[in-house]
């Protein structure tokens, strides 16, 4: 009994030094700037999660997504609002890859304004699989930042 109380506590405490060995960030993307999203974004988290990794840190990223950057987050955009956008028709090829593998092996949690989307008449069945929207961008934000997420821009 002795040796089990003395395994589980030391899990714990392993545990413990894993949490405290990892860094957040919360990205708030407003951007419909192709160039921005792909520096700021793809590329910097891609780079961060490699430093952290050789730091043995573990990275924890959210992607808050608002303003001219929702049409870079349809799966579909022959049936929404951005069908016709140039833009959001070429980055497609581009980012669908890469957002996936952003949250695929990265682990990036990316969130939705709720209230932007139903302005922009977006239905959640429109967006990436692995993308929330549940609630407004501003909720998003303060939660994240709360619980001690570093507040990147990308605007």
């Amino acid at each position: 009994m002795k040796l089990f109380i003395t395994l589980v506590i030391s899990a714990f405490l392993n545990m413990g030094m894993l949490y405290a060995d990892s860094v957040k960030v919360v990205y708030d993307l407003t951007t419909g700037n192709i160039n921005k999203i792909e520096k700021q974004l793809l590329n910097s988290v891609t780079a961060v999660a490699k430093y952290y990794a050789a730091e043995k840190k573990m990275l924890k990223v959210i992607v808050v997504i608002s303003g001219d950057a929702y049409k870079y987050f349809i799966d579909d955009l022959d049936f929404s609002p951005y069908a016709s956008d140039e833009d959001a028709v070429n980055a497609q090829k581009l980012f669908k890859p890469r957002l996936a593998e952003l949250n695929d092996i990265y682990g990036v949690t990316f969130y939705m304004c709720s209230n932007g989307m139903k302005a922009r008449k977006i239905d959640r069945d429109m967006l990436y699989k692995y993308v929330h929207a549940d609630v407004m961008k501003s909720v998003y934000l303060i939660d994240a930042q709360n619980n001690g997420y570093a507040y990147m821009p990308i605007h």
